[in-house]
């Protein structure tokens, strides 16, 4: 848990000559190190072979990771410290550590010999440059991945094994249930059968799921996790159908699709049934379902004549704003957008109070609507100053090359994001992530890290594509802007005028203190000016990327 910063990193270069690197795998059938005695050996043999101090090495301890997981942060941060200039030896007891998947395997080796760094392994002789060594090392990775998978396949067989004999072969837990490890099953918890036939009354007879977490968080009953209770886990435990007295088994299965490979949900009729004790019956549970609905259609929801929707965004927490907030003045309805994470809340078990999950500020649809529309017309009407930056550009030789130095950059790095994505789902297929929460987890930042690698990528590439512009597209782009600037004129619909506003604006972020923010898609466009309304003055930032 604890790395170094930048000043740490920069005072070690030169002192540190090598780090070790241990790691203990979540599978107890497969692993049979330990970590301290990984380092022992490790430290030992750099005294030994290489005359290594211990004020010299650098111990990273990765616990509970797979080794076919291409995504561990000490691995990760072998790399970067290598990066940075921290050692020139990598120390691992034995290739089994760095991974027990060849492919894997073998594109760490070439990573860290690309940083111009050593690999050694105490239990195991690899030469870089002897071609036997070489193949040895190879064919004991092909060995160590074919035991793995002997020993997945039969876990895999185990698995079936169990749930025709009416056994959950592990899983997530389910609020109610405790499941017994002896039994390889669900059992009754009493108390929380409890807390659950409490929600299941409390919205049969006409309560929110707001009103039933406030409920159970002022009685301090105990979240399922942590210590706040959400609508949305109230509306999750009673929709959830195992409540009937059936739990079932494989409803999601890995396929192949267009050459990579995805998590998918299963026919009904192939979910494999398994009895666990039942709190209700089909007919209380078909009325749950109906009360729950009626909730969910007696609840507010945003209008649609608003001009920013699909871009407007918060500027305290980046979620999305829209239009559903309403006052009734004497002028009429007013709407203002509002961040769509301030109507979910959560109510605290210590408290019982609720916290919204922001506090940013409501915004008036009419005055940001007719502000940022006046901004895209300006800017048709008037487009000499993004013309100027276009044409700066064409002739920015050192920039255009920083730019596609950058654009391969980010190519590689979203290759190697898609194949971590690859492996996570060949370990929920193979049986190593044992539940779609957990692949869930695990696929979350790496998805997220991909969706923001594009977002930078499509930047560039549009960055590209105005500094390879001549002349004559230039005129293409003025003769467009003419167009738009007679439709401008006209009288638009809501739809048309989000139509055009999309073309030129990414989103539009809406901060504290009346402040708004525009992001161009236009990336050589930047321009800050004031806008002082009539009946209110609004600081007013545009800004381009």
């Amino acid at each position: 848990m604890q790395k170094l910063n930048a000043s740490q990193i920069t005072a070690l270069i030169g002192k540190i000559r090598a780090i070790v690197y241990t790691r203990v795998s979540s599978d107890i059938q497969i692993d049979n190190y330990s970590l301290e005695s990984q380092i022992d050996i490790c430290v030992k043999d750099a005294k030994d072979k290489f005359d290594i101090n211990e004020d010299e090495i650098i111990v990273l301890r990765e616990e509970a990771e797979s080794g076919d997981n291409p995504n561990r942060p000490m691995l990760n941060y072998i790399l970067f410290l290598l990066q940075k200039g921290l050692g020139t030896k990598v120390i691992f007891l034995h290739p089994d550590r760095l991974s027990r998947h060849l492919h894997l395997q073998q594109q760490i080796t070439h990573q860290i010999w690309e940083l111009g760094c050593d690999l050694h392994f105490v239990e195991f002789d690899l030469q870089k440059g002897n071609a036997e060594s070489m193949l040895n090392y190879n064919i004991q990775g092909s060995i160590a991945q074919y035991n793995k998978a002997k020993i997945l396949a039969n876990t895999k067989r185990g698995r079936r094994t169990m749930v025709f004999n009416n056994k959950i072969p592990g899983m997530n837990r389910i609020y109610g249930y405790t499941y017994d490890k002896d039994l390889n099953t669900l059992v009754e918890n009493e108390y929380e059968k409890e807390r659950y036939l409490t929600m299941v009354n409390m919205i049969l007879e006409g309560s929110t799921g707001s009103e039933v977490a406030a409920y159970l968080a002022k009685k301090k009953y105990p979240a399922p996790k942590g210590d706040k209770w959400y609508q949305a886990t109230i509306s999750r435990i009673l929709r959830n159908e195992s409540y009937m007295g059936t739990y079932y088994y494989g409803k999601t299965e890995v396929v192949r699709i267009n050459g990579k490979k995805k998590q998918v949900p299963k026919p009904r009729e192939q979910w494999q049934k398994i009895t666990i004790p039942a709190y209700v019956d089909e007919v209380t549970f078909g009325r749950l379902q109906k009360c729950l609905d009626g909730n969910i259609k007696n609840g507010g929801r945003p209008s649609e004549d608003y001009l920013l929707k699909g871009i407007a965004r918060c500027g305290r927490c980046g979620a999305a704003a829209s239009s559903g907030i309403t006052t009734r003045t004497q002028n009429g309805l007013l709407k203002y957008y509002s961040c769509t994470r301030k109507t979910k809340k959560s109510y605290s078990v210590e408290t019982g109070e609720s916290n919204k999950l922001c506090l940013g500020e409501n915004w008036r649809v009419d005055m940001v609507d007719s502000l940022i529309w006046n901004e895209v017309v300006k800017l048709i009407d008037n487009p000499k100053t993004l013309i100027d930056k276009m044409l700066e550009r064409i002739s920015d030789v050192s920039k255009v090359r920083d730019m596609e130095r950058n654009r391969d950059e980010i190519i590689k790095l979203i290759k190697e994001k898609e194949s971590s994505k690859a492996r996570y789902i060949d370990l929920y297929a193979d049986g190593i992530i044992k539940s779609k929460d957990e692949l869930s987890i695990k696929l979350e930042p790496v998805e997220n890290e991909i969706d923001e690698l594009n977002k930078e990528l499509g930047a560039i590439n549009d960055n590209l594509k105005l500094s390879q512009s001549d002349d004559d597209n230039i005129q293409v782009a003025v003769s467009m802007l003419n167009k738009y600037r007679k439709i401008v004129k006209d009288s638009l619909s809501i739809e048309d005028k989000r139509r055009i506003m999309k073309l030129f604006i990414e989103k539009v972020i809406l901060n504290d203190n009346k402040r708004l923010e525009i992001v161009y898609k236009f990336s050589t466009f930047k321009e800050i000016e004031s806008i002082n309304s009539s009946s209110n003055s609004i600081n007013h930032q545009v800004n381009g990327r």
